[in-house]
Order: structure tokens, then sequence, then C-alpha cells
């Protein structure tokens, strides 16, 4: 900025001498020429009144005397006298000399004014006045009383020609010199004032460079200066501005961050930073309280999954619950499974998950030995991060990202959103798990795992509506574990439980993961086939028999087996009312008791004969 300053300054200084020097030549030039006018004018004058004088007095032998002394003035080259017409008339033609040489001067009679002319060239320039003298009264003296003429005719004139070569040269030496001197005191001016102003032009440069910091969101940036006075002031207040800002900006950071409880990846850019915070804190906060009303975790996994793969555009990730010690599959994209199957059996087996730690692929290649393509690990073709999530003050989820090598820097990028977005759904997905657990609790038996009565109340008009609009069947199997009351007056209660428990499991295994088992009360249970194909119901009672009547019970040393007795109904072909079908089943289970126990009954109509159930 200094350099630009000083050559603007040596810019304008030189083109105001040029205006300078060109406006004083002109009117130096000027002012020569209109002295020398007036010398000329009134060199003319004076010969004019001299040679009236004469002619008056009886002289006129005296006029060239006169006219020569006027020669010898300075600057005169050439002077003379010439006669008109009416004097040629009235007193003769006189000299050779006396009579209009050029238009010039053939002109001044014509018009009867005078009429200058200025010769110029580089070596010589001269100046020539022809001033013409009439018949009238000048200074008390009258022409026409001496000569024969009209009033105001030209008796004659006055061609006076003068050099102006020693003048200009002489002006022209004093302009050089004028010039020079101004020259001399532009550029000391110059000179000084860049002097003078340095100090300032070193502050606007050091406060352009700190407002260009500041731009790019820099607010370290502090301004030196050597000026004084409102300059130091100014730069003290630049100062204070920066401090303010900066630490203010730091605070809102430190705040965002704490209120967030985690570190977004920061760079010089201050502004730029606190901006990325602060939307990333809004959009937290909007994703935060869209998930608050979610109605399950499932819902609340959707919307982290959506932030994930629409939002942050991830192609490769895994995201695992845990449950029962086993990890289950939440989501997956960009491959089939990114972890060894050995993780869904033994949630340990997942390093994230045992250790509580993130898992990067990068401090230790091929850090877990089940990520399921560690051969593309070991070759350098992907990398991955796993995150755990503590729920409950324990590792209840963990994601998985993958990534190839050229993705690092972004990724890297993405980590701490990552992170965020996982801490912040945290305590809304332990809040929604417990109260998974508490309708768990409500509908489910503690004791064989099985659905209880409730859920078969508050669930069936959903299940037979769906049966209905897909034109399927229902199939019921009332179960009941036959001469139970005396394992537990034999045995006593735990061996009981332990019996239902085995039966449960057995019933369990012998039925598909669509099917749905509920513990309809004490030793009985209810089976619904879901879409079961029309009198395929009592084979799979059948196959619940069997596999109850061959299964070996062992509890508290005591070894026995038990039997079942299983009654069939299906909905809607017995009824077009499902409770009337449970009713039906429970009918045929109790024909299957009379009947000797240990079997099967498949309900007909001639079992029933009331109206009502």
């Amino acid at each position: 900025m200094e350099k630009d300053l000083r050559i603007r300054l040596l810019a304008i200084a030189f083109l105001l001498f040029v205006l300078f020097v060109a406006t004083g030549g002109y009117f130096f030039r000027k002012i020569v020429l209109n002295e020398s006018k007036s010398k000329a004018e009134t060199i003319s004058e004076l010969v004019r009144d001299t040679l009236t004088s004469y002619m008056v007095m009886g002289v006129m032998d005296r006029r060239d005397e006169f006219l020569n002394r006027i020669k010898q003035v300075p600057g005169v080259e050439r002077i003379k006298v010439i006669r008109g017409e009416s004097v040629v008339k009235q007193f003769g033609a006189g000299m050779a000399s006396e009579v209009p040489e050029d238009d010039l001067e053939k002109e001044v009679f014509i018009k009867g004014k005078a009429i200058e002319q200025l010769h110029e060239n580089f070596e010589k320039i001269t100046y020539r006045l022809v001033i013409p003298y009439k018949a009238e009264s000048v200074k008390g003296i009258n022409c026409l009383s001496c000569h024969r003429a009209k009033e105001g005719e030209v008796l004659g004139a006055i061609s006076l020609t003068m050099d102006l070569s020693q003048i200009r040269s002489q002006s022209f030496n004093i302009f050089l010199l004028l010039s020079f001197v101004s020259g001399i005191v532009a550029f000391l001016g110059v000179y000084l004032l860049s002097r003078f102003i340095k100090p300032y032009v070193k502050l606007m440069d050091c406060i352009s460079q700190c407002m260009d910091s500041a731009v790019r969101g820099n607010f370290k940036c502090r301004v030196q200066t050597e000026a004084g006075g409102e300059g130091k002031i100014l730069a003290d207040k630049v100062n204070h501005t920066f401090d303010y800002l900066d630490k203010t900006l730091k605070k809102i950071e430190e705040k965002v961050i704490a209120m967030l409880g985690y570190r977004i990846l920061k760079t010089e850019d201050t502004i730029s930073d606190t901006s990325k915070i602060v939307d990333e804190l809004l959009r937290i906060y909007k994703f935060k309280r869209v998930i608050e009303q979610d109605r399950n975790k499932q819902d609340v996994y959707n919307r982290i999954i959506s932030v994930f793969e629409d939002y942050m555009s991830l192609d490769k990730f895994s995201f695992y619950q845990v449950s029962k010690e086993k990890m289950e599959i939440v989501y997956v994209k960009g491959m089939d499974s990114w972890c060894n199957e050995i993780i869904f059996e033994n949630a340990e087996e997942c390093r994230a998950k045992r250790t509580g730690m993130p898992v990067d692929s990068r401090e230790f290649v091929c850090i877990c030995p089940n990520f399921a393509n560690n051969q593309a690990c070991a070759l350098g073709k992907l990398n991955y991060y796993c995150i755990p999530v503590y729920v409950g003050g324990k590792v209840g989820n963990v994601f998985q990202i993958v990534y190839e090598p050229e993705m690092e820097e972004f990724i890297e990028l993405l980590i701490p959103y990552l992170r965020g977005y996982l801490t912040e759904s945290a305590p809304v997905l332990e809040a929604r798990i417990y109260m998974d657990m508490l309708k768990e609790q409500s509908i489910v038996d503690a004791l064989t795992g099985f659905y209880n009565r409730r859920f078969l109340e508050e669930t069936i008009e959903t299940i037979t509506a769906q049966i209905r609009r897909r034109g399927t069947t229902l199939g019921i199997l009332a179960v009941d574990v036959d001469f139970f009351k005396q394992v537990n007056d034999s045995h006593g209660h735990d061996v009981g439980d332990v019996v239902l428990k085995e039966v449960a499991n057995t019933i369990k295994a012998s039925i598909r993961t669509s099917d749905i088992p509920i513990r309809f009360g004490g030793e009985e249970f209810l089976v619904l086939l879901v879409d079961v194909q029309p009198g395929m119901s009592v084979e799979v009672a059948e196959k619940i028999r069997r596999a109850v009547e061959s299964r070996t019970i062992t509890a508290n040393g005591i070894t026995f087996k038990k039997t079942v007795s299983i009654g069939v109904s299906e909905y809607p072909t017995d009824s077009d009312k499902v409770w009337q079908c449970i009713k039906f089943a429970d009918v045929a289970l109790y024909r299957a008791k009379e009947g000797g126990r240990n079997r099967v009954v498949r309900f007909t109509p001639d079992m029933w004969t009331e109206q009502m159930y």
C-alpha cells in the first residue's frame, strides 16, 4: 500500500507540475505578448504625436532623425510611416518606403482599424502592429486644419515590427528556472508528505490485513502502529474490537460445546466455525424435538438412519443394537453385514461394545478381527470407524461407518457430527427402551417369554383384520399340560415352573417365527398360526404333541416326561367371530382330555350346541 501511495502521490505531483508548466507557459507567453503590444502601441502613439508636432512646428525635416532614434529602442526591428491617398494628393508621394507594401498595410487603410500579426518559429518571433492615423481632432490638434480630407478619413499609418526573440529567450529562461524550482518544491513536498503519512499508510496496511483475517474468521490479528494522535486512537479501537469479538465468539463456542457435549471440527475461521456450530445446534435441536415425539425406538432408529443416509450421504455403514448380550442389526447399507456373524451370537465379540471405546482401523491395521472384509482393510482399500452409544449407563448401540481411504478427510469432518447425533439420541432411546420394556412386561409372561392374555386382548382384532384383508386362515391351538397339578403337588412349584418352561420352549421350537405363542393361563397355552393353510393346523398341533411327548425334562435331580392335550379350531372357517373360534378350540381341548389326554382334537360343529359362547 505504501508503494502504491507513493506512486500515486508522484503521479499527482507530476500531473500538477505539468499542469503548472502548461498553464504558466500559456499565461507567461500571454503576458509577454500583451506587454509587447502595449509597448508597440505606446511607440506608435509617440511617433504619431511627435510627427504631428513636427508638422505643426514646420520641422518635418527632422522626421527621419526621430524615426532612426526610435529604431534604436530595444526590440524595435522596423518602423515606417505610410502616407494615405489624401496626403499623397496634398503633399506628394514622399519616399518609396512611405507606400503600403503588403496586404496587411493595405487592409488597415481599407478598414481604418489597427491590425496586429504575430509570426513565430523556432529561431525567431516577431510582432507587427499597423496603426492608422485618421483625420480627427487628437489632443487639441485638429488634423483637418492642415489636411484636405474628410472627417475620419485615414491619413496614414505607422507600421511597427518588433523582434521578441530576446524577450522570449529571457522569458523562457525565467520560466525554466521557475519550473525547476517548482519541480524541486513539488518533489520535496511529495517526499515530506510521504514521510509524514508513512506511519498512517502502515497503519492502514495493518488494519487492512487484520480486516482480511477477520473476513476469514480470524480475530487474533492486532494492529501495530508508530502513528500518534488519532492514528493511535484508531489502532487501539480496532484492537479492542478484535479482542471483544475473539473473546465473545470463544465464549459462544465453549457454551455451545458444553451444551452439545462434543467438539465440532475447527478451522482458523472463527466466524465460520461458530456459524457451523450454531447451525448444527439448531439442526440437532430440531432433530431431538422430532425424535422426542416418536412413539418407539424403531421410529428413533429410522430418524437416525435418515440423517446418516440422506443428510450426510453415507453409503457404507451399519447400525446395531445390543439385546440380551447379542448384537442385532438395526440397519446395514453397502453390504449384507459389515461384521462377522459371531457378534450376533456373542456381543462381547464386538470390540466397540466390549471396550465401550471408539474403534478406528487407522490406529492399528484391522484392529477388530470380526470386521467382515479385513482383507480389503489389510490392503488399504477400506477403513472403518465404530462408535459405541451408551444407553442407560451401558453400550446399547454401535454405529459403524466404512469408507475408502480417499474419503478420509470427509469422514474426519463427519465423525464429530455423527457422535453428536448419536449422543443426543441416547437419552431418547433409553426412554423408548424403558417404555418397550414396561410394555413388554405388561404383555409378556415372565416365566415362559410368551405373550400373555392381555396381549391377546389388545391385538386380536388387528390380527384378524389382517387375516380378513389377506383372505387367509388363522389356526388356533389350545394346549394344556396333562396332569400338571400332580407335578406341583408332588415336586413343588419350582419343578412345575421348569416343566412350563420346557413345554414352552418345545412349542416355540415347533412353530414358525410368524406364529404367536401365548400363555393363556396356568398350564394352558394358546398358539395362533398366522396365514396357515386350511386344515394344516391339526398337523402343527400333532407336531407339538409329539415333540413334548418325546422330550425328557430334568428338574432338581428328577427326570420325567410330560404330555399335552391340544384342541384345534380355525378362523374364519369355524366362525366369523374370533373369540368364538378360541372358545371352540377350548371345547376341543376338553374333548381331548375326556378322550384320554395326550392327543389332538379338531373342533366340529356337533361339539357345540349352544348359541352363545
